[in-house]
């Protein structure tokens, strides 16, 4: 992170201030054609600011000022987040060009907590390799969950069954079933036939999931729990999130499913055998469900869960599981391996088919 002189940042920074900057930092956080992010640093005599950048499809004025009223009920439930500042024009979010894009610029009051990158990670962690906060940040999602929140101007970046983003057409799962189905025909064409019977068995699951999603319990959560917008105390027990790009309204049982899958990753069990998939293999997935339902019991303490999120959840599971990002990687990384083709093959089947997770006793 270096001083990068830009006579756009003085622009931006002049949206919330008057007075000049002592001295400001930006930070390029991403930089693709579709979605651009930054954020800078701003050291003034009443003290240090940050103001977010964001060029994307998702990443809007109306949603940016939502956030506040979002951040408002965290609050009050005792969670803390940097507070969104107005602007010198009254309003939580601007638009403004910024490196020649289209953005949405807002500004936070600096952050009272560490990250855990200021933290030493071993110091905080228990026998299980799980952090201190672990079960803290399972208890704020199952409140958020108990609150049943409206009313916000969107959904979350995990929407299931329908687009996230202005200009998206599909979700983001059956946008991966899209993209592997491209790469079957082209790069193993001579797999079409098991492909088309996996997803046969996709569609016939998702066909079920859809009609049982729109009567299952929402509401609002802020989307993004990675490590890097967790706040902590000196400790490491969890105070509080910033980075509110992907909130939204979102049916709790995938929320919660989409953090053990995507948030306690780091938790998996790896397979001793060099010959199986990374990941995509046994030994990891029976971890991930082990995971999974030992999770689902401890939302318990904080959430209620209804009869027909019960009904719901192989369905869900299956639907987020059996085809997205790791399938990809995996068909690229082994599309001239017949073996390791038809352990994909395999185990996306397997995945579909798979019958044996007892969600009741956890959930109920």
């Amino acid at each position: 992170m270096g001083i990068m002189p830009n006579c756009d940042v003085e622009n931006i920074i002049s949206l919330f201030h008057r007075q000049k900057p002592i001295k400001y930092t930006i930070r390029e956080i991403r930089l693709q054609a579709d979605d651009s992010r930054w954020v800078i640093y701003v050291d003034l005599s009443d003290g240090k600011y940050v103001i977010k950048i964001a060029s994307n499809n998702f990443t809007t004025a109306e949603r940016a000022n939502a956030w506040a009223d979002l951040i408002e009920e965290y609050g009050k439930m005792g969670y803390y987040s940097p507070c969104l500042l107005l602007s010198k024009n009254e309003n939580y979010a601007e638009c403004a060009t910024f490196k020649g894009k289209k953005c949405i610029v807002w500004e936070e009051e600096f952050a009272k907590y560490n990250f855990i990158c200021d933290l030493d990670k071993s110091a905080y962690t228990d026998k299980n390799n799980r952090y201190t906060y672990h079960d803290e940040l399972i208890a704020f999602f199952g409140k958020v969950g108990k609150k049943h929140f409206k009313g916000f101007p969107g959904k979350s970046g995990w929407v299931r069954l329908e687009p996230f983003g202005r200009g998206d057409s599909v979700d983001e799962i059956t946008e991966c079933v899209q993209t592997l189905d491209a790469l079957v025909k082209s790069d193993a064409p001579h797999y079409i036939k098991r492909w088309q019977e996996i997803l046969r068995l996709w569609e016939q699951n998702r066909k079920k999931l859809q009609e049982v999603y729109p009567l299952l319990p929402t509401s609002v959560f802020q989307g993004d729990w990675s490590e890097s917008n967790l706040l902590l105390d000196d400790n490491g027990h969890f105070k509080g999130i910033i980075d509110y790009n992907l909130a939204g309204e979102d049916t709790v049982l995938n929320i919660f499913m989409s953090m053990i899958f995507f948030g306690l990753s780091y938790q998996w069990k790896k397979s001793s055998n060099p010959d199986d998939l990374p990941i995509l293999n046994e030994t990891t997935q029976n971890s991930v469900i082990e995971i999974m339902l030992e999770t689902l019991r401890s939302f318990k303490k904080y959430y209620r869960f209804s009869e027909t999120e019960v009904c719901a959840a192989p369905l869900l599971y299956k639907y987020i599981i059996s085809i997205e990002y790791s399938e990809i990687k995996a068909f690229k990384q082994y599309s001239k391996n017949d073996k390791k083709l038809n352990q994909l093959f395999d185990f996306m089947e397997n995945e579909l088919k798979r019958d044996n997770i007892d969600f009741r006793s956890a959930m109920l």
